[in-house]
């Protein structure tokens, strides 16, 4: 069984493609650092698969600013013996107007987050990326 990182897992794209994985039988670390969603998403995904999803899933409240905690993401994957096969990569801010009032947040969300992501992917061997925006 493949496992699968989901950054921004709880945002209204992530939290339908976590639906999605989960219905093809994946294991899910859903990583989200709530600035766009809620812990309600979680439960509401839970709801959906009842008791026996707990399993399957793995939440992480984190930023993907932050390099060592991506690193333990990973490495708790890997104690785990199941390591992070993939990821899908949603975790990005995406207002036009803030971008713009705001560009250094941005930056360092955007660019400098997905460099830790893709440094700690390639650090753990990780290979597959989904890459998506929607700005």
């Amino acid at each position: 069984m493949s496992k699968v990182l989901i950054t921004g897992g709880l945002g209204f794209i992530g939290s339908h493609t976590c639906v999605t994985l989960l219905k093809n039988n994946f294991k899910l670390v859903i990583l989200d650092n709530l600035s766009n969603s809620s812990l309600k998403v979680l439960k509401k995904i839970k709801k959906i698969f009842g008791e026996k999803i707990e399993e399957k899933i793995t939440f992480q409240k984190g930023d993907i600013k932050n390099y060592k905690f991506l690193e333990s993401v990973f490495l708790d994957s890997l104690k785990d013996s199941e390591p992070i096969n993939s990821v899908i990569h949603f975790a990005g801010l995406k207002s036009v107007f803030e971008s713009v009032s705001d560009p250094i947040t941005y930056w360092e969300t955007n660019v400098g987050g997905t460099l830790n992501l893709l440094k700690n992917m390639n650090n753990f061997n990780c290979k597959t990326l989904v890459f998506s925006s929607s700005a």
